[in-house]
């Protein structure tokens, strides 16, 4: 049974502190969740613990017992989800039985998974391609998603997976990504924003990229426009954009 939610303010928790562990079972993606470093924020021993994998309109969600008495479902397999691409999971912590059942009182949102046998750097990526049916659009940015998505067409030939890998892709869609995304995190982002959210990760990514001065104030409008457009051209230089379409160019030739 899905549940809602009383939304009211609530405690937020470090997606630092909740750990995803994909696996492939006979054709079925299942996961694990670590949520033992729960136990240290400050919630209700008794509050119960939910688990949600989504992506776009697809939801799963599963209870996981409470704060002092985890208990994992027997059955975590995502069957809604063929592929695992662009799922995220969202950790929810709400008031058990009584006049304020299911009353929100934390929660962790955008967290990504790691599979089985890959190493887990602790670093989450800012972005991943997302498999959508878009007619005759090779991509499109859901900049309304949190947080933002980048799909791209489910029936690109050979496969989506092979068309979001190529050079070209690469080189002349995920500068426009940055470009994009970074002007909507900083449409109400302080220096100050502390929320380990995915405005707080564009905009590190931006400053640790060659070149970039201090973030200008939020009422310079086109000092923050120049500022994204030098991230952009910081990042198309790092990654040799144009030397990359250049070769793959030449590979085609040539083959």
């Amino acid at each position: 049974m899905k549940r809602t939610f009383n939304y009211t303010a609530r405690q937020e928790i470090k997606r630092r502190d909740v750990s995803i562990l994909l696996r492939e079972e006979r054709g079925t993606w299942v996961f694990d969740a670590d949520l033992q470093r729960l136990t240290a924020y400050k919630l209700p021993r008794n509050a119960e613990i939910w688990v949600e994998a989504h992506r776009q309109n697809l939801w799963m969600q599963f209870a996981w017992g409470t704060i002092a008495a985890q208990r994992p479902p027997a059955d975590r397999r995502l069957a809604d989800f063929e592929v695992p691409d662009g799922i995220l999971f969202r950790v929810r912590v709400v008031l058990p039985q009584g006049p304020e059942h299911h009353k929100l009182v934390a929660e962790a949102d955008g967290i990504h998974f790691v599979k089985a046998g890959e190493a887990d750097d602790h670093r989450r990526p800012l972005i991943v391609p997302e498999p959508e049916d878009l007619d005759q659009l090779l991509w499109k940015l859901d900049l309304e998603s949190d947080p933002p998505r980048l799909l791209v067409n489910k029936d690109a030939q050979p496969t989506w997976k092979e068309l979001a890998r190529s050079p070209h892709f690469i080189a002349l869609v995920y500068p426009e990504v940055l470009r994009r995304v970074l002007s909507k995190a900083l449409e109400d982002y302080a220096e100050d924003d502390e929320d380990d959210g995915w405005k707080t990760d564009w905009v590190k990514f931006a400053r640790n990229l060659a070149g970039l001065g201090a973030l200008p104030h939020p009422d310079d409008t086109d000092a923050r426009e120049a500022w994204v457009e030098s991230a952009v051209v910081a990042f198309a230089r790092r990654h040799q954009m144009r030397n990359m379409v250049e070769i793959a160019l030449g590979e085609e030739t040539n083959s």
